[in-house]
């Protein structure tokens, strides 16, 4: 109930932007604003995370038969494969936090808030004040959606390394990408206004 109102008052009130595209793609663009696209992002991390402890441990209990929905036999996908690998935690990986510390979270975590931010950007718009404002200014977004992006292209790259399908993967890669290049319209948009107002 809570998707149907969010949908009811978001994902069609939408500022109209004069383009060549034809009406239909216009209504799906619009269908599938930043908002949605955050809200099944954040359910997909979520799920990632739920799929990784499971079979974190597994070995705790051997009569435990669990088998992600995500895994997929017909065609070849295996998400908690993929969910079990190093990758699986980047900030360790990286060497960025220690491993086996508190801080070496699954990249569930941090997909959960990258997609918790660019929903509230969406919901309360570009313009804040306070003082996580410079969080919504379309060149720190900017930034914060390549780091998104590298993360995905990086990730994409070892499922095809290792010839493994992860429906949930794929699926984040895909909203990560469009967040990614909206961004970039953003900031272009913001800075050609600049230079038009000078």
């Amino acid at each position: 109930d809570l998707l149907f109102y969010y949908l009811s008052k978001t994902s069609f009130n939408l500022p109209i932007q004069h383009s060549n595209a034809s009406p239909s793609a216009m209504t799906i663009s619009s269908f599938f604003n930043n908002g949605l696209l955050s809200v099944l992002g954040i359910l997909l991390s979520a799920y990632s995370i739920y799929v990784e402890y499971r079979v974190e441990h597994k070995a705790e209990n051997p009569d435990d038969v669990f088998t992600a929905l995500c895994d997929i036999e017909a065609i070849g996908a295996s998400c908690s494969t993929v969910f079990s690998l190093p990758e699986a935690k980047m900030l360790s990986f990286f060497g960025l936090v220690p491993h086996g510390s508190i801080l070496d979270i699954p990249n569930g975590y941090l997909g959960i808030a990258f997609y918790a931010l660019s929903l509230t950007r969406h919901v309360t718009g570009i313009q804040r004040s306070g003082l996580l404002s410079h969080l919504f200014y379309p060149t720190v977004n900017l930034i914060i959606t390549t780091l998104a992006f590298s993360s995905s292209i990086f990730l994409a790259r070892k499922l095809y390394i290792i010839q493994e399908v992860c429906v949930v993967c794929i699926t984040t890669h895909i909203i990560n990408t469009t967040i990614f290049y909206r961004s970039i319209q953003e900031a272009l948009s913001v800075s050609e206004g600049k230079i038009k107002r000078q």
